[in-house]
């Protein structure tokens, strides 16, 4: 059965994906620092919230609410409007705090409950956490795939489409071997920057994997501007 999407609002991306984001999906949003996945996916909720009323939440587990409040009020997303579909927790407080938290289950379990309590008091169509790599050092797991898989399982359970920022780089040579996490999600959407020639780098994005749907696996040139994030054709050049 054909799952709804949830539209990017990446203007010239959900035509190449069928339409969107499919619900219910893990997708991870992996790339470099410098790549802007955390504008890119902040970017996806707030124009989800803005211009389509889904609810969204973003729980941002490293920076504090308030700096990225103000990088994205830089970019030009800073809409009072969106914020009546749009929250932000920010998990950061947690991290400074981990010692008054003893007792009251570990800091995975933590999380799982600010989350299932954001679901409980509003359906939650786009949820977005930053970052994979910040929530497995909290967890500090201790068998990273098993631990992933049933991390994995309990976001497609919790039900919106979750976009999991990822700084593992997903280059896969000839020979070697995926990180676990490009196998449990549902899909893979890569950011990179790409020398075109000696003074100018091209923001680039491509979808590696994204079950159930037709794509290209090749790159798009990534644009931003006040309207949003725009892809056209990669330019081939240098690098």
């Amino acid at each position: 059965m054909a799952r709804n999407r949830i539209p990017t609002y990446i203007r010239g991306f959900d035509d190449a994906i069928g339409g969107g984001l499919p619900e219910g999906y893990v997708v991870l949003v992996s790339g470099a620092p410098g790549t802007m996945k955390s504008s890119l996916a902040f970017s996806i909720l707030y124009q989800n919230a803005l211009r389509g009323g889904r609810k969204s939440a973003y729980f941002t587990l490293e920076q504090g609410k308030d700096f990225l409040l103000e990088h994205m009020a830089s970019l030009g997303m800073a809409d009072p409007k969106a914020w009546e579909n749009l929250g932000l927790m920010d998990m950061g407080n947690i991290r400074k705090n981990l010692n008054l938290l003893q007792g009251r289950g570990t800091w995975l379990e933590l999380f799982k409950m600010y989350c299932a309590n954001t679901m409980k008091a509003e359906k939650l169509s786009c949820l977005v956490v930053d970052s994979l790599d910040v929530l497995e050092t909290m967890a500090k797991m201790q068998d990273r795939r098993s631990e992933l898989y049933l991390l994995f399982e309990w976001l497609r359970d919790l039900g919106p489409l979750t976009l999991l920022i990822s700084e593992q780089p997903l280059d896969i040579g000839p020979g070697a071997r995926p990180p676990d996490e490009a196998y449990l999600a549902d899909g893979i959407v890569q950011l990179d920057l790409h020398a075109t020639s000696d003074l100018f780098v091209q923001r680039r994005i491509r979808v590696m994997k994204l079950r159930s749907t037709r794509h290209d696996t090749g790159y798009y040139a990534l644009t931003y501007d006040e309207g949003g994030f725009e892809v056209a054709k990669a330019v081939s050049g240098s690098g």
